[in-house]
């Protein structure tokens, strides 16, 4: 919705909307165990960091994420998924909602949250717009820091195209999906200037036909992918981590 006339930002809403970030309980995944690392290896291996020896994975999401949540937990067995957030929720509010409630949250923290920010057509007062985004990532991070995460995994958004797109997603191009380069500038930036962030890269991996109902809410297809590209993050790091650690 417009917040000014020409200052944009998605309200990504789906039907299971709520008024504050919700906590959704606990279950066990369906599915085979997670290739990469194995379900053993996790707490066995003691070249891995803290982080990804532990089980628990906190993840924060608004719809796109929530949407796949189901195949998150399948693709992910190993580690018990605490899911937080609810649609339309943008990063600012994230922090504030977390800081709040003062719940502590897992050392791994996978943010799927960045669709619902404010930008201007044509890079206008990019600058402007980039460093709000940018503050309030930082002020996110280091609530998660202070309530316990020392690993986080952010999921870059979909830079949808149209010929992989359904005729709603096409419809949807020209509303919102034209400013998600610009969040993913700002993540990209933020990975390179922090040692406690990795990326997730949904946008190297997601301009394929199939994966979404619209232009970013998953099907089935697209959840499972979008979970084996959060698992490869992680994977990838922990790995990296522990060759550092055996040197």
């Amino acid at each position: 919705m417009a917040r000014a006339s020409t200052i944009w930002t998605c309200c990504l809403l789906l039907a299971l909307g709520a008024a504050a970030i919700v906590a959704l309980p606990v279950s066990a995944a369906g599915g085979a165990p997670q290739r990469g690392l194995s379900c053993r290896s996790l707490a066995a291996d003691q070249a891995l960091p803290y982080w990804a020896r532990q089980r628990n994975v906190t993840v924060l999401v608004d719809s796109v994420l929530l949407s796949g949540q189901t195949k998150l937990r399948s693709v992910m067995a190993c580690r018990r998924i605490a899911i937080r957030g609810r649609p339309a929720l943008m990063v600012g509010a994230a922090e504030r909602q977390l800081r709040a409630a003062g719940r502590r949250v897992a050392p791994l923290v996978v943010v799927g949250v960045g669709y619902n920010s404010l930008w201007e057509r044509n890079r206008r007062r990019y600058d402007v717009w980039a460093a709000r985004f940018d503050s309030e990532a930082r002020r996110l991070l280091g609530t998660l820091r202070r309530l316990g995460a020392r690993q986080i995994v952010w999921v870059t958004l979909r830079e949808p195209r149209a010929e992989f797109l359904t005729p709603l997603g096409r419809s949807e191009l020209r509303e919102y999906s034209w400013y998600f380069p610009y969040a993913n500038e700002r993540l990209r930036a933020l990975d390179r200037a922090r040692d406690d962030v990795v990326l997730a890269d949904w946008a190297a991996v997601s301009n394929r036909r199939g994966l979404t109902y619209d232009s970013i809410h998953l099907t089935a297809a697209g959840g499972v992918l979008m979970a084996r590209t959060i698992r490869a993050a992680i994977d990838a790091e922990a790995a990296r981590q522990a060759a550092q650690r055996r040197r």
